[in-house]
Protein backbone atom coordinates (compact mmCIF):
# COMPACT_ATOMS: atom_id res chain seq x y z
CA UNK A 1 0.00 0.00 0.00
CA UNK A 2 2.77 2.44 0.84
CA UNK A 3 4.52 1.71 -2.46
CA UNK A 4 1.23 2.14 -4.35
CA UNK A 5 0.88 5.63 -2.90
CA UNK A 6 4.44 6.89 -2.62
CA UNK A 7 6.46 4.82 -5.07
CA UNK A 8 9.45 4.33 -2.80
CA UNK A 9 9.19 2.70 0.59
CA UNK A 10 12.11 1.16 2.45
CA UNK A 11 11.56 -1.61 4.98
CA UNK A 12 13.84 -1.85 8.01
CA UNK A 13 15.60 1.42 7.27
CA UNK A 14 18.41 2.39 9.63
CA UNK A 15 19.11 5.95 10.73
CA UNK A 16 22.21 7.16 12.62
CA UNK A 17 20.22 8.51 15.59
CA UNK A 18 21.74 8.00 19.03
CA UNK A 19 19.88 6.06 21.70
CA UNK A 20 21.38 8.11 24.54
CA UNK A 21 19.28 11.02 25.85
CA UNK A 22 22.38 13.05 26.71
CA UNK A 23 23.14 13.30 22.98
CA UNK A 24 20.00 15.45 22.46
CA UNK A 25 20.99 18.41 24.59
CA UNK A 26 19.43 19.81 27.71
CA UNK A 27 16.11 21.00 26.28
CA UNK A 28 13.48 20.36 25.15
CA UNK A 29 13.98 16.87 23.65
CA UNK A 30 16.86 15.91 25.93
CA UNK A 31 14.82 16.74 29.04
CA UNK A 32 11.88 14.62 27.90
CA UNK A 33 14.14 11.71 27.01
CA UNK A 34 15.89 11.90 30.40
CA UNK A 35 12.52 11.82 32.22
CA UNK A 36 11.29 8.88 30.16
CA UNK A 37 14.51 6.90 30.65
CA UNK A 38 14.39 7.55 34.42
CA UNK A 39 10.76 6.41 34.60
CA UNK A 40 11.55 3.24 32.66
CA UNK A 41 14.52 2.55 34.97
CA UNK A 42 12.25 2.97 38.00
CA UNK A 43 9.54 0.68 36.64
CA UNK A 44 11.25 -2.62 37.46
CA UNK A 45 14.76 -1.54 38.35
CA UNK A 46 16.32 -2.38 34.97
CA UNK A 47 18.87 0.35 34.34
CA UNK A 48 20.89 -1.02 31.43
CA UNK A 49 18.17 -1.59 28.82
CA UNK A 50 19.73 0.67 26.16
CA UNK A 51 21.74 -1.93 24.25
CA UNK A 52 22.28 -0.31 20.87
CA UNK A 53 24.30 2.84 20.15
CA UNK A 54 21.83 3.87 17.43
CA UNK A 55 18.07 3.52 17.12
CA UNK A 56 17.23 0.10 15.64
CA UNK A 57 15.73 0.15 12.13
CA UNK A 58 12.22 1.45 11.65
CA UNK A 59 9.52 -0.71 10.06
CA UNK A 60 8.98 1.48 6.98
CA UNK A 61 10.51 4.70 5.70
CA UNK A 62 9.08 6.80 2.88
CA UNK A 63 12.01 9.01 1.81
CA UNK A 64 10.03 11.36 -0.43
CA UNK A 65 7.84 12.31 2.52
CA UNK A 66 10.44 12.04 5.30
CA UNK A 67 7.95 9.76 6.99
CA UNK A 68 8.38 6.71 9.21
CA UNK A 69 5.54 4.19 9.55
CA UNK A 70 5.62 1.74 12.46
CA UNK A 71 3.42 -1.36 12.58
CA UNK A 72 2.72 -2.16 16.23
CA UNK A 73 1.79 -5.69 17.23
CA UNK A 74 0.40 -6.47 20.69
CA UNK A 75 3.85 -6.78 22.32
CA UNK A 76 4.29 -3.01 21.95
CA UNK A 77 1.42 -2.31 24.36
CA UNK A 78 3.05 -2.79 27.75
CA UNK A 79 3.14 -1.04 31.09
CA UNK A 80 6.56 0.35 30.11
CA UNK A 81 5.13 1.85 26.93
CA UNK A 82 2.21 3.34 28.85
CA UNK A 83 4.61 5.04 31.26
CA UNK A 84 6.65 6.43 28.37
CA UNK A 85 3.58 7.66 26.48
CA UNK A 86 2.29 9.33 29.64
CA UNK A 87 5.41 11.53 29.66
CA UNK A 88 4.98 12.74 26.07
CA UNK A 89 4.25 16.43 25.68
CA UNK A 90 0.65 17.26 24.87
CA UNK A 91 1.96 20.21 22.84
CA UNK A 92 3.53 18.06 20.11
CA UNK A 93 1.86 16.59 17.06
CA UNK A 94 2.00 12.80 16.74
CA UNK A 95 1.22 10.55 13.79
CA UNK A 96 -1.07 8.42 15.96
CA UNK A 97 -3.59 8.97 18.73
CA UNK A 98 -1.65 9.25 21.95
CA UNK A 99 -4.77 8.55 23.99
CA UNK A 100 -5.66 5.49 21.93
CA UNK A 101 -2.13 4.07 22.27
CA UNK A 102 -2.29 4.58 26.05
CA UNK A 103 -5.68 2.87 26.12
CA UNK A 104 -4.31 -0.07 24.10
CA UNK A 105 -1.47 -0.37 26.63
CA UNK A 106 -4.01 -0.51 29.47
CA UNK A 107 -6.20 -3.08 27.70
CA UNK A 108 -3.52 -5.38 26.26
CA UNK A 109 -0.94 -5.21 29.09
CA UNK A 110 1.57 -7.33 27.18
CA UNK A 111 4.62 -8.65 29.03
CA UNK A 112 7.82 -9.89 27.42
CA UNK A 113 10.54 -10.85 29.89
CA UNK A 114 12.94 -12.48 27.46
CA UNK A 115 15.39 -10.88 27.88
CA UNK A 116 14.44 -9.61 31.32
CA UNK A 117 14.35 -5.92 30.25
CA UNK A 118 12.63 -6.45 26.89
CA UNK A 119 9.57 -4.31 27.72
CA UNK A 120 11.73 -1.33 28.73
CA UNK A 121 13.98 -1.78 25.72
CA UNK A 122 11.09 -1.94 23.25
CA UNK A 123 9.36 1.04 24.88
CA UNK A 124 12.57 3.09 24.74
CA UNK A 125 13.22 2.40 21.08
CA UNK A 126 9.56 3.23 20.28
CA UNK A 127 10.02 6.55 22.14
CA UNK A 128 13.07 7.34 20.05
CA UNK A 129 11.27 6.48 16.78
CA UNK A 130 8.42 8.77 17.84
CA UNK A 131 10.40 11.78 19.05
CA UNK A 132 13.84 11.88 17.42
CA UNK A 133 12.86 12.04 13.71
CA UNK A 134 11.49 15.57 14.20
CA UNK A 135 15.07 16.71 14.95
CA UNK A 136 15.90 15.93 11.31
CA UNK A 137 12.75 17.57 9.95
CA UNK A 138 10.69 14.39 9.55
CA UNK A 139 6.91 14.32 9.69
CA UNK A 140 5.48 12.78 12.87
CA UNK A 141 5.99 9.02 12.96
CA UNK A 142 2.80 7.21 11.99
CA UNK A 143 1.83 4.14 14.02
CA UNK A 144 -0.60 1.49 12.85
CA UNK A 145 -2.00 -1.13 15.22
CA UNK A 146 -1.74 -4.64 13.79
CA UNK A 147 -4.99 -5.67 15.48
CA UNK A 148 -7.09 -3.07 13.68
CA UNK A 149 -7.51 -4.92 10.41
CA UNK A 150 -6.67 -8.03 8.42
CA UNK A 151 -3.96 -6.14 6.53
CA UNK A 152 -3.08 -8.90 4.06
CA UNK A 153 -6.65 -8.77 2.72
CA UNK A 154 -6.05 -5.30 1.25
CA UNK A 155 -5.27 -4.96 -2.46
CA UNK A 156 -3.06 -1.99 -3.43
CA UNK A 157 -4.68 -1.94 -6.90
CA UNK A 158 -8.15 -1.38 -5.41
CA UNK A 159 -8.94 2.33 -4.74
CA UNK A 160 -11.37 1.35 -1.95
CA UNK A 161 -8.64 -0.63 -0.18
CA UNK A 162 -6.20 2.27 -0.56
CA UNK A 163 -8.84 4.54 0.96
CA UNK A 164 -9.38 2.08 3.83
CA UNK A 165 -5.65 1.87 4.45
CA UNK A 166 -5.30 5.67 4.34
CA UNK A 167 -8.00 5.94 6.97
CA UNK A 168 -6.05 3.73 9.35
CA UNK A 169 -2.99 5.86 8.85
CA UNK A 170 -5.01 8.95 9.60
CA UNK A 171 -3.43 10.59 6.61
CA UNK A 172 -5.96 11.97 4.13
CA UNK A 173 -3.38 12.25 1.37
CA UNK A 174 -3.25 8.44 1.23
CA UNK A 175 -6.91 8.32 0.28
CA UNK A 176 -7.88 8.28 -3.37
Amino acid sequence: MLIARYGECRANNQFPWSTKPEDYGPAPLGDVLHRIRAALCDLRGHRDFIKSAVVPPCDYYIPGEKLIVEFDESQHFTRARLIALSLYSADLKYGFSLERWKDLCRRIEAVDDTPIDRDERRAWYDVLRDLVPAVDGFKPTVRVYAGDYQWCSLDAADPRDRHTFGGFLGRSELSD
